[in-house]
């Protein structure tokens, strides 16, 4: 498995701080003086898109020039993160990621890119992942499912956004530590994989919090826990799911990174408009709302996070099966 070096990170192009000076005039000017380009690796829709937007609109009005959203879908996030991975390092190229371009993709694809050539800038979001089930199983509890499935090997099945997806390394995990019998059902997103859970043609499926929470009234299903070590403010009644798998615990972050060589400077900068904007109730409001909560790092915090979590979704991509091709 790939390292992070913390150096790599961190590392400037020599005379990178030329991209902070008029082209020919020698003269220094001010970054940003121009839109910026807010690369976002999915579809508008789900959490990723919002997120990058609520975000943008906040380190717009504090740095002066726009954030342009632009939606790179295609190879869980590869392709976005390959465009912004060979940008020029000027500032004007970033990438509004989640924990699986950074990890999952790079362990278990052949991508264009490698992780030295990204700097991380901040996180903004993390948020874990809703256990839920077709309300038609006789379980109310994870331990409740757990039983049930055992005493049933072979014949229940679970749903994920797809092959290599952070819901189906969590599933994947879950069952393993759960010493489960399932049959996983790769859907193309988490939208189809809840319309087949409330159909019951799957039994159990971990989604987005902002993808499951608006149907948490639905009469088909039911949450029965959450992925993160505490429960979550949105859903206090759902109990975390170390609190029976003991050090049970995967979230996914959302934030920025920039091309690696950006300059210090411009690294920094956006680093604070994004401590800025997580402070700021509206955002809180928006993001909470879509299920995540605010998280805000230095770059050196950032990149320590992406280290972290490394190890933690290798033991699920061994869980799942995965290799890389």
């Amino acid at each position: 498995m790939r390292k992070l070096s913390r150096r790599n990170f961190a590392k400037l192009a020599l005379g990178g701080s030329a991209g902070l000076l008029a082209q020919g005039s020698g003269r220094a000017q001010a970054w940003p003086n121009r839109p910026i380009m807010l690369i976002v690796p999915y579809p508008p829709g789900g959490v990723n898109d919002p997120e990058a937007r609520i975000a943008g609109e906040a380190l717009s009005a504090t740095l002066g020039q726009p954030f342009v959203v632009q939606n790179k879908p295609g190879a869980t996030g590869a392709i976005a993160t390959e465009y912004v991975a060979h940008a020029q390092p000027d500032g004007y190229t970033l990438l509004f990621a989640s924990s699986a371009q950074t990890t999952i993709v790079p362990l278990t694809q052949n991508v264009g890119y490698s992780l030295n050539d990204l700097s991380p800038i901040s996180a903004i979001a993390e948020g874990p992942m809703v256990l839920a089930v077709n309300a038609s199983l006789p379980v109310k509890s994870v331990k409740d499912l757990i039983d049930l499935i055992r005493a049933n090997p072979g014949k229940y099945s679970y749903a994920s956004g797809g092959t290599g997806s952070v819901g189906h390394l969590v599933s994947a995990l879950f069952v393993s530590r759960a010493k489960l019998d399932m049959l996983h059902v790769p859907y193309h997103g988490g939208g189809p994989a809840v319309v087949d859970l409330m159909g019951n043609r799957v039994a159990m499926y971990f989604g987005n919090a902002g993808e499951l929470i608006p149907h948490q009234d639905d009469e088909h299903i039911r949450f029965i826990g959450v992925s993160s070590e505490h429960r979550m403010k949105q859903l206090p009644d759902v109990p975390a799911i170390d609190e029976v798998l003991p050090n049970f615990a995967l979230t996914a972050w959302r934030g920025f990174l920039a091309p690696a060589g950006t300059p210090q400077p411009i690294i920094d900068t956006v680093a604070e408009a994004v401590q800025k904007a997580s402070k700021e109730v509206g955002v809180i409001e928006k993001i909470t709302n879509l299920g995540d909560e605010v998280l805000t790092t230095t770059p050196a915090q950032h990149a320590e996070l992406i280290r972290k979590e490394q190890q933690a979704y290798s033991d699920a991509i061994e869980a799942a099966g995965l290799k890389r091709e």
